[in-house]
C-alpha cells in the first residue's frame, strides 16, 4: 500500500522592501505552536521581470513548503527534526530565559561554531546515537580543546535532549549512554605574601591598582571588582557589599558592557570585610576620581559616577582589558606570571594557610557550596594541617625534653 504525501500549500506573497523583493510566508513555530509572517529575500530587485519573479517564487515555495510541512507534521518525529535547528529552537525558546546572558551567549557560540561545523544542517535528532556523539568529542580533542570545554558541550547536549524528552520527541536521552568527559582537577596558582606586597607596592600608579587589591585582599572575582559601587563601600563598618557585576557580551554582533545584579549564584551576593589597607586605598582613589573630574571637566564621563573601577577619564574599566593589561603589567614588573583570577585564589590560599575554616572561606568567596571550596583548596588545607601536626609534635618533644631535665 502506497502512503500518499499530505498536500500542503504555503500561504505566501511577494513584497517590496528597500528596493528588493521578498517572499513573505506563514512560518510555523513548532515550539510555541503559532504561525507568524516571515520575510525571506528573493535575491531580486524591485523592477525585475514578472516571469523571473514567478519562477523564483515557485522555486522558493517548493523548498519552503517541504520545510513547513516537516515543522507541522514531523515535529514529534526526530528523524525529521534537524539537530542544529532543534538546538537553536531549544536555546531561544526555552533555555534562554533560565540562564544568565553570558551563559546564553556561550551556548550560542558553541552551537553556531563547532556543533554546526561537525554535524552540519542535515543531521537529525534521530541520528544522534552514542557513536556519533563520541566521534564529536574525539573531533573536539583533535582540535586541542580541554576536557573541561568538552564537558561544557556534553552538558549543553544533555540539557537540550532532556528538553526533547519533555516535548515527547525522545523517549530517552542518548547522552545517558555516553561517558561524561572528565575535566582535570585544576590546581590554581597563587602568590605568596611577599609577592602580593611587591605587586601592591609596584602597581599603585597603574589603572588596575584598585581591581588588583580588591581581588588579592577581598577575594572578589574580576566581574565583581568592576561592578563595585561607592554606595556599596561602607567605610564606617569596614565592609564591601558585592551586589552586582560587570561583563562583556555580544549584542547584534557588537561587544557591549553590561552591569548586572544577576550574580553567578545566590551566595555570590555577599558582604566581605574590608581590611585597613583596602579602606585607605579606596579613600585615596575616591579623592583622585574627584580630582580627575575637576581637571577634565566636560571630557570626563559622567555615566559611571558611582562606579569604583573607572579610568582617569571616568570610563568603566572593561573585563577584557583587565585580563590583557594584567599580563602586560606582570611582564613589565618582571613578576611571575599568574592570571588575574589567581589573585582571588591567592586571597583564599592565604586564608587557608592562616587556618581559617572552610565554611568561612566559602562565604567569603561566594562559592555555591563548601564542597566547591574544599575541592579547590583541599591540598592547601592538608598543608596547613601538616604544619599544625608538626607544630604539635614539636611541642611534645619540648615537653619530653623538659621532663628529662627534671
Amino acid at each position: 500500500m502506497t502512503t500518499m504525501k499530505t498536500a500542503f500549500i504555503l500561504n505566501a506573497s511577494v513584497q517590496k522592501k528597500n528596493g528588493r523583493l521578498h517572499l513573505v510566508y506563514s512560518h510555523f513555530d513548532p515550539i510555541k505552536k503559532i504561525t507568524k509572517p516571515k520575510w525571506k529575500a528573493m535575491g531580486l530587485v524591485e523592477n525585475e521581470k514578472k516571469a523571473v519573479v514567478e519562477k523564483r517564487k515557485r522555486e522558493m515555495m517548493a523548498k519552503l513548503e517541504e520545510e513547513e510541512l516537516r515543522l507541522r507534521e514531523g515535529y514529534n518525529d526526530p528523524s525529521y527534526y534537524p539537530l542544529l535547528q532543534f538546538l537553536n529552537d531549544w536555546l531561544e525558546n526555552s533555555h534562554k530565559r533560565k540562564v544568565q546572558e553570558s551563559t546564553y551567549q556561550g551556548y550560542k557560540g558553541y552551537i553556531n561554531s563547532n556543533i554546526k561545523t561537525f554535524f552540519g544542517e542535515k543531521v537529525t535528532l534521530a541520528d544522534c546515537k552514542p557513536r556519533l556523539i563520541y566521534s564529536f568529542y574525539d573531533w573536539l580533542r583533535e582540535k586541542n580543546l580541554a576536557e573541561s570545554t568538552i564537558l561544557h558541550y556534553h552538558n549543553l547536549l544533555h540539557a537540550a535532549f532532556q528538553y526533547a524528552i519533555r516535548q515527547e520527541i525522545f523517549d530517552f536521552n542518548p547522552l545517558a549512554r555516553v561517558d561524561r568527559p572528565k575535566a582535570k582537577k585544576y590546581q590554581a596558582s597563587h602568590y605568596s605574601v611577599e609577592e602580593v606586597k611587591t605587586l601592591e607596592a609596584l602597581s599603585k600608579d597603574d589603572p588596575l591598582y584598585i581591581p588588583i587589591i580588591l581581588a588579592a585582599y577581598c577575594g572578589v572575582r574580576r566581574s565583581e571588582a568592576l561592578g563595585l559601587t561607592w554606595e556599596n563601600v561602607d567605610f564606617a563598618k569596614n565592609e564591601i557589599r558585592i551586589y552586582q557585576k560587570v561583563m562583556e557580551t555580544k549584542r547584534n554582533g557588537k561587544t557591549t558592557l553590561v552591569i548586572s545584579d544577576q550574580m553567578k549564584n545566590e551566595t555570590s551576593r555577599r558582604i566581605v570585610p574590608m581590611v585597613p589597607m583596602v579602606s585607605e586605598a579606596l579613600k585615596k582613589h575616591r579623592i583622585r576620581q574627584e580630582q580627575n573630574r575637576e581637571q577634565f571637566r566636560k571630557a570626563y564621563s559622567t555615566k559611571y559616577l558611582d562606579m569604583v573601577c573607572v579610568d582617569a577619564m571616568g570610563d568603566l574599566i572593561r573585563p577584557n582589558y583587565v585580563t590583557t593589561h594584567f599580563r602586560f603589567l606582570l611582564d613589565k614588573l618582571r613578576m611571575r606570571r599568574i592570571r588575574f583570577h589567581d589573585l582571588r585564589h591567592t586571597c583564599a590560599s592565604l586564608l587557608v594557610e592562616s587556618d581559617t575554616n572552610m565554611k568561612t572561606i566559602q562565604m567569603w568567596l561566594g562559592h555555591s557550596s563548601m564542597k566547591t571550596t574544599a575541592d579547590i583548596y583541599a591540598h592547601l588545607d592538608m598543608n596547613a594541617k601538616n604544619s599544625a601536626a608538626a607544630a604539635l609534635t614539636h611541642l611534645f618533644r619540648l615537653d619530653e625534653a623538659d621532663e628529662g631535665e627534671e
